[in-house]
């Protein structure tokens, strides 16, 4: 069985020192910056990620319901 999916990923990061609350990297390395900052300076940094995913196509809810008969 093949099922068509999508899923789009957000990545936001920051470092509590420098930015605060305050996201200041932002994408799919953002967690790998945010790391290699703190490597650096010794600050405290975060990372927030979020996926959301989607399965099937967007089509008509119940394309049987209303299927057309010959006249």
């Amino acid at each position: 069985m093949s099922r068509q999916s999508v899923t789009t990923r957000q990545v936001r990061a920051g470092c509590h020192e420098c930015h605060g609350g305050r996201a200041h990297w932002l994408g799919r390395n953002a967690d790998g910056v945010a790391a290699r900052h703190h490597d650096a300076t010794g600050h405290r940094t975060w990372c927030e990620k979020s996926a959301h995913t989607v399965h099937g196509l967007q089509g008509p809810s119940h394309p049987d319901l209303f299927s057309e008969t010959p006249a």
